[in-house]
C-alpha cells in the first residue's frame, strides 16, 4: 500500500469461495490440487472460466495443508508421550480409534451391511475395552495404595507416594491424557476450521494476500495466476475441454466449396471457391458479439456472454524432437524458460486454423455464466436482485478448410455447480460462535477419530514429500518424453456431479439453442456472400435442430439415436 493511497482487494466470487471452502472440508481435493499446481513445477495449468480464480483456492489449500501439519505434528508427539507414560492405555486408544476409523472408508459405507455391523461390534468392543482398561488402572492404583506402602504402578509412572485418592486421581489422569488431549487437538483444529469459513470466506470475502518467502514457489504461483487465463490448453487426458464441463451436445456439418450458387441450384465447378476459415470465424464471432452488445434494451442483452480462443493440444511432448539450424531444441509450445506455453499469438492462431491436419487445433470458445441480472421495474425500482445460479454452458466452434470442404463443428459443455457441502460457507456467518463449534463438531463426527488415527502417517507421508521434493525434484531434460499436459481442472474437481434445478437445465438448453442457431444463420450469410451452394448445408443443419427426441429426465437428443455397443446413427441428407 502508497502511502495516501488504500489498496481494496477485488471481492471473490462464489465459485471461488466455494472451492477455498473445499480446501477445509476435503482433504483429497486440496492433496490433488497441491500436487497437480505445486509440487510439480513444469505442469501445464487448465483455464479458469465464468469468474473462477484459481489463486485464493491455492492460497487457501496451502493454508489448510500448514494447519493440518501442525496439528498431525501435535498428535504424533502426544502418542509419542503418551506411550512413554501410559503405554497401556495409548494401546487401547489406538484399538479404540481403528474400526470408527474404518467405518468412514468409502468402500465400507457401500459395503456390504454384515460387514458394517461386524466393524460396529468391534468398536463396541474396543469401547468397552478402553473402558474396562481406565478402571483397571484405577482400581489396581487403589488397592495398592491401600494394602502397600507403594504402588507398583508409582514406579511405573513415576508417581510419588500419598494417599488412595491422590494416587486414583494421578492414576486416572494419566491414563485419560493420550486420549483426551489428542480427541481434544482434532477438535480444536475443527473449530479453527469452521471459524475461518465463517471469516475468511464469508460473502463478499475479499481475494487472500499470498505472500510467499520461498522463491521456488513464489514462481510457480505466478506462473500459474498468469496461465490460468490463458488461451493455450495442454491436456494430458482425452479431455480437450477441461475447465468448462462435460460434453453434452455436439455435430458437424460438411458442405463442399465446389458447388456454386447458380439461377437452377448448385453447379459444380473445377475450382473450389476460396473461402479463409480466419475470416469465417472473425465473421461469426461479430455475430455472436452482437447478443451481447447490439441490442434494442441494455436487459435483453447476455451480459455474461464472453468469447475468447480456445487451442488445445496433447501435453506430452518429446523433450528434442524439433531442430533448428540442425539443432535439437524443445518442442515451440514449451518456452525458453522450459514451462508450457499457455498464450498463442493471433499470428499463431491463424496458422494453427489454416493447418486442420496439424497437431494442435483451435476453436472459438463461447462462454455463458448463468449468474443473472436484477430485474428492475419501469420506475427503477428493484424487484429482485441478481441470482448467480454458478452454472457454466460453453460452445466451442471448430472450423475447417480441407479437401474442398468446409468442416463446422460444434460442441457444446456445461459445467455444474460447485458441491453443496463446500457451499456451508453462506450458512456460517449467520450463526453464533457456540453454533459453528457444535457445526464443526457434529458434521465430523467419525472423522474426527480417523483423524486422529492417522495423524502418524500424515507426518511421515509429509517428510517423505518434502524429501523427494527436494532430493529428485522433476526435471524434463532428464527424460525422452515429458508429460507438460494439466491433469484435471480444480474447478471440475469441486464441481456437483448434476445440475441443481431444473431452471438451470433449461437455461442450459436455452442457451444452447441460441448459439447454435447464431452460428449457424451467421455460416451461411457468408457463405452465400461467397457464391457457396448451401442448399446442402441447410439440409444438414435442420436434421440436427428438428430431430428431437424427448428422453426421460426432461431432457432431449436433437440427433441422430443410435443405441447398443458401437452403434452409429447418420442423417440421411438426401434430397
Amino acid at each position: 500500500m502508497r502511502e495516501g493511497v488504500v489498496v481494496i482487494n477485488p471481492q471473490m466470487s462464489n465459485v471461488t469461495r466455494y472451492l477455498c471452502a473445499a480446501a477445509y472440508l476435503d482433504s483429497g481435493f486440496r492433496d490433488r490440487v497441491l500436487g497437480e499446481l505445486v509440487l510439480d513445477p513444469y505442469r501445464a495449468v487448465p483455464p479458469s472460466y465464468g469468474g473462477f480464480d484459481l489463486m485464493p483456492v491455492l492460497h487457501h489449500c496451502r493454508r489448510s495443508r500448514t494447519m493440518l501439519v501442525v496439528r498431525d505434528a501435535l498428535i504424533t508427539a502426544l502418542f509419542a508421550l503418551g506411550l512413554l507414560i501410559a503405554p497401556m492405555s495409548t494401546f487401547a486408544w489406538v484399538f479404540t480409534l481403528v474400526p470408527f476409523a474404518l467405518l468412514t472408508v468409502r468402500a465400507v459405507r457401500r459395503g456390504p451391511l454384515f460387514l458394517r455391523l461386524l466393524i460396529w461390534l468391534w468398536a463396541a468392543y474396543a469401547v468397552a475395552t478402553l473402558f474396562f482398561t481406565v478402571v483397571l488402572s484405577q482400581v489396581v492404583a487403589v488397592a495398592a495404595a491401600l494394602f502397600t506402602e507403594r504402588s507398583p504402578y508409582e514406579d511405573l509412572y513415576a508417581l510419588p507416594p500419598g494417599p488412595a485418592g491422590v494416587v486414583g486421581g494421578s492414576s486416572l489422569a494419566q491414563t485419560l491424557f493420550v486420549p483426551v488431549v489428542t480427541l481434544g487437538v482434532a477438535v480444536v483444529y475443527r473449530i479453527a476450521i469452521y471459524l475461518t469459513l465463517a471469516g475468511s470466506l464469508r460473502p463478499g470475502a475479499p481475494d487472500p494476500i499470498d505472500k510467499d518467502s520461498q522463491p521456488k514457489i513464489g514462481r510457480r504461483l505466478d506462473y500459474v495466476r498468469r496461465a490460468q487465463w490463458g488461451n493455450i490448453t495442454m491436456y494430458a487426458g482425452e479431455d480437450a475441454f477441461m475447465g468448462a464441463g462435460s460434453i453434452e451436445r455436439s455435430w458437424s456439418i460438411a458442405v463442399e466449396l465446389d458447388r456454386a450458387r447458380g439461377p437452377r441450384g448448385g453447379r459444380r465447378q473445377d475450382r473450389p471457391i476460396d473461402i479463409d476459415p480466419v475470416e469465417l470465424h472473425a465473421f461469426v464471432r461479430d455475430r455472436l458479439v452482437e447478443m451481447r452488445d447490439r441490442v434494442l434494451r441494455p436487459n435483453e442483452g447476455i451480459q455474461r456472454l464472453d468469447l475468447g480462443d480456445h487451442v488445445v493440444t496433447r501435453g506430452i511432448f518429446p523433450v528434442a524432437d524439433w531442430h533448428r539450424e540442425r539443432i535439437p531444441v524443445a518442442h515451440p509450445l514449451i518456452g525458453e524458460d522450459g514451462l508450457p506455453r499457455f498464450q498463442a499469438t493471433p499470428e499463431e492462431i491463424a496458422a494453427v486454423i489454416r493447418h486442420p491436419q496439424g497437431g494442435v487445433r483451435y476453436y472459438q470458445r463461447v462462454t455463458i455464466n448463468d449468474a443473472g441480472q436484477e430485474i428492475r421495474d419501469v420506475h427503477g425500482d428493484l424487484v429482485a436482485p441478481a441470482a448467480d445460479q454458478q452454472a457454466l454452458t460453453s460452445a466451442f466452434i471448430y472450423l475447417a478448410v480441407e479437401g474442398r470442404m468446409l468442416c463446422t463443428q460444434f460442441v457444446v459443455t456445461v459445467l455444474p455447480p460447485v458441491s453443496r457441502p463446500y457451499q456451508v460457507v453462506d450458512r456460517l456467518p449467520t450463526m453464533t460462535g457456540g453454533r459453528i463449534a457444535w457445526e464443526a463438531i457434529t458434521a465430523q463426527r467419525l472423522r474426527l477419530l480417523r483423524d486422529v488415527l492417522a495423524a502418524p502417517v500424515r507426518v511421515a507421508r509429509v517428510i517423505a514429500q518434502a524429501v523427494r521434493q527436494n532430493v529428485t525434484p522433476p526435471d524434463p531434460r532428464e527424460h525422452l518424453v515429458h508429460p507438460y499436459g494439466a491433469r484435471f481442472s480444480v474447478r471440475e474437481l469441486g464441481a456437483s456431479e448434476d445440475l441443481h434445478t431444473h431452471v438451470q437445465v433449461l437455461d442450459a438448453a436455452k442457451y444452447t439453442r441460441m448459439i447454435e442457431q447464431r452460428l449457424t444463420d451467421a455460416v451461411l450469410d457468408f457463405l452465400e456472400e461467397r457464391g457457396v451452394e448451401t442448399g446442402a448445408y441447410r439440409l444438414q443443419a435442420a436434421s440436427l435442430t428438428m430431430n428431437s427426441v424427448s428422453v426421460g429426465g426432461g431432457g432431449t437428443v436433437s440427433a441422430p439415436l443410435a443405441f447398443g455397443q458401437r452403434a452409429s446413427a447418420i442423417v440421411n441428407a438426401g434430397a
